[in-house]
C-alpha cells in the first residue's frame, strides 16, 4: 500500500516559487538602484543607502524552514525546541509507525466508509495498534505546542519572536513586499522594522490549530502554532502559521513559519493609514517611519 500525506509543495513547485521570488527580488533591486544579495540570509536586496530590504511576493510566504540546530541556538525561537523534541531522532521508526497507522485508517475507511471512520476514536485507534511513535509525536507535540502558545502570551516575548523569525533580530531594516494579493496592483510596498513589528506584536493573538478531518488519518488538534488578529466581523484570521516538517527524511524535525500576504498587507496599511507615504516612482511605494531612512532613486 503507497502512503501519500504530503502537506508540503512538491520539488517542481517549490523550484518555481523559488525562481519567481529572485525574479521579483531583481525587479525591486532594479526599481530603487540597489543590488540583490546572494545566499540564504534575511536581507534580499541592498539599497544605495546600505539598508537591507526583506522582498516578499505571491499569497504565502515560507518566512524560515529551520532544522534542530538552528532552533536550539535561536534566541527566541528556541522556544520551539520541545515542538521538535516531540519528534523521534530516528526518522526511520517514525515513518515505518506512521505508515502502520495510516495503513490501518484507510483500512477501517476501505470496510467501514469515511462516515463511520470519522467516528472512530483515537483511543480506539491507539489500542489497537499499540506503541506507535507516529501517535506518540502527534500527542506530545499538541502539549508542546500549547506551551508555546501560552510563552507567546506575553506582547514582550511575541516582539522579540517576531523579531527573529522576520528580521533575524535587526538583521533586516525593511520589509518589502509585492502587492499580489490585497490591492493586486503590483507595487512593491516598503515598511520599516521597528513599526511592522510594533504592529504585529500589538494585534496579533497566539492559538493553535483545531484537529484535522481526513478519516485516513490520526487527527489530533494544536499540531500549529497559529498568530491571528480579529477582522472587522468579530473573527480571527490567521497571518502566521508555524508547524513542524516531516515530509520525508531529509526534511525531518523542522520548523517551518509560513506568513499570508493579503492578511499581512491588510493590518500593516490598515494600521499605517494616517500615516504619510511617498511614491518612490511609480512602482514603489514607502510607508510610515520608511518614508525617512528609504532614499530616492
Amino acid at each position: 500500500m503507497t502512503i501519500n500525506r504530503r502537506r508540503a509543495p512538491s520539488s517542481l513547485i517549490s523550484r518555481a516559487k523559488k525562481l519567481d521570488g529572485h525574479v521579483n527580488e531583481d525587479d525591486f533591486a532594479d526599481l530603487i538602484g540597489g543590488e540583490t544579495l546572494g545566499g540564504t540570509q534575511k536581507s534580499d536586496v541592498r539599497d544605495s543607502n546600505g539598508l537591507l530590504h526583506s522582498v516578499k511576493s505571491g499569497k504565502k510566504w515560507q518566512v524560515f524552514l529551520y532544522g534542530y540546530d538552528r532552533i536550539s541556538k535561536s534566541k527566541s525561537l528556541k522556544v520551539l525546541k520541545p515542538c521538535l523534541d516531540a519528534f523521534s531522532i530516528n526518522s526511520d521508526d517514525y515513518f515505518t509507525d506512521r505508515i502502520r497507522c495510516i495503513e490501518y485508517k484507510e483500512s477501517y475507511v476501505s470496510k467501514h466508509g469515511r462516515v463511520k471512520a470519522k467516528l472512530l476514536s483515537n483511543s480506539e485507534v491507539s489500542r489497537a495498534l499499540g506503541k506507535n511513535l507516529y501517535i506518540q509525536s502527534k500527542e506530545d507535540l499538541a502539549k508542546s505546542t500549547s506551551l508555546v502558545c501560552n510563552a507567546l502570551q506575553d506582547k514582550m516575548f511575541l516582539r522579540e519572536f517576531l523579531m527573529e523569525a522576520l528580521f533575524n533580530n535587526q538583521e533586516v531594516d525593511f520589509l518589502s513586499i509585492r502587492d499580489d494579493t490585497y490591492l493586486k496592483d503590483k507595487k512593491f510596498r516598503v515598511f520599516e522594522r521597528e513599526e511592522v513589528i510594533e504592529i504585529l506584536s500589538q494585534k496579533l493573538e497566539p492559538a493553535v490549530s483545531q484537529a484535522g478531518k481526513v478519516p485516513e488519518d490520526y487527527n489530533v488538534a494544536s499540531q500549529k502554532t497559529l498568530l491571528c488578529y480579529k477582522k472587522e466581523n468579530g473573527k480571527n484570521k490567521n497571518i502566521v502559521e508555524i508547524e513542524i516538517r516531516n515530509d520525508s527524511s531529509t526534511h525531518y524535525r523542522q520548523v517551518r513559519f509560513n506568513m499570508y500576504s493579503r492578511d499581512t498587507l491588510h493590518l500593516l496599511l490598515m494600521e499605517l493609514e494616517k500615516k504619510p507615504t511617498r511614491l518612490i516612482n511609480e512602482s514603489v511605494i514607502a510607508y510610515g517611519r520608511a518614508l525617512n531612512k528609504f532614499p530616492k532613486k
